[in-house]
């Protein structure tokens, strides 16, 4: 375990004491793809033997409270996926297993064992809470996971060609903003962006990445990659960006959206090696 993870430790002990919820998420970036290694939450014992049955065997299974488990499943051998198809294999593996279809996330976070689950619902009858607990850890690869994900890059390479070049228009900012939750929309995307920001720069702390790639561009790119794998349309992200970047030049914001849509692309059509990492 690195040594700046184990010294968060002892904060997270306290702060779990007080109330807070400690999660963990399994490696996802922005700008590199993302490792493959799926959330399936809120699922019992019935579910976790068919995942298994099926060819989607758990690396990673986690009682958060009695009779309720999250699972992490390991798509691929090696290498990285793009977030569309990350998001497409875990909303599939949801509806198909009976999984909480609102925790469908490329970027969704897992309960930590060896913490509480502090949800007020699950105070037991003495005051306490359970504990989250790691049932099994076996790191396995999923057998049917690169069939998955080759399904997965199909349907979505024909998407691409089905649509339209008139839904890729973007309509001016008005036409996005006078939307009733486009103020949520763009507060959750100013999230995403902070969320990358932090990364990017502690990358650049640790030597990792140049400074120098660690520009407020980059950061909106990084942002919008995310963003596009979430399901975000390019319209309200072009909106967003010329809202949050007046400075920049009149096409910035459609230029970012099209590089981070081309990447997403390639990264789609881009085969993933194979062997145990």
């Amino acid at each position: 375990m690195p040594a700046d993870v184990g010294e968060l430790f002892p904060r997270a002990a306290a702060a779990n004491a007080g109330g807070a919820a400690i999660f963990m998420r399994l490696g996802p970036s922005a700008r590199d793809g993302h490792p493959g290694i799926v959330l399936l939450d809120d699922l019992n014992a019935e579910a976790v033997t068919r995942l298994t049955l099926d060819g989607f065997q758990p690396a990673l299974t986690v009682e958060t409270s009695p009779g309720n488990c999250q699972v992490w499943i390991k798509l691929i051998a090696a290498g990285e996926l793009p977030y569309p198809v990350v998001r497409g294999a875990v909303k599939h593996l949801s509806e198909l297993f009976g999984a909480d279809p609102r925790a469908t996330s490329p970027m969704q976070p897992g309960r930590l064992p060896g913490f509480t689950n502090r949800k007020p619902k699950h105070r037991q009858a003495d005051g306490h809470f359970p504990f989250v607990r790691l049932v099994d850890a076996s790191g396995c690869i999923a057998a049917a996971g690169t069939n998955l994900v080759d399904e997965i890059k199909a349907n979505l390479s024909a998407q691409r060609g089905r649509a339209p070049r008139a839904a890729r228009e973007t309509p001016p900012v008005a036409a996005v903003s006078g939307h009733p939750s486009a103020i949520e929309d763009f507060d959750a995307l100013d999230r995403i962006r902070q969320a990358q920001e932090a990364r990017i720069w502690a990358e650049a702390r640790r030597g990792s990445r140049p400074r120098e790639a660690a520009s407020a561009s980059e950061i909106d790119f990084a942002a919008v990659v995310v963003a596009l794998g979430e399901g975000v349309s390019r319209p309200m992200l072009e909106a967003w960006l010329r809202m949050r970047r007046p400075e920049k030049a009149a096409g910035y914001a459609a230029l970012t959206v099209q590089n981070a849509d081309r990447y997403l692309e390639d990264q789609t059509s881009t085969p993933q090696p194979s062997g145990r990492p």
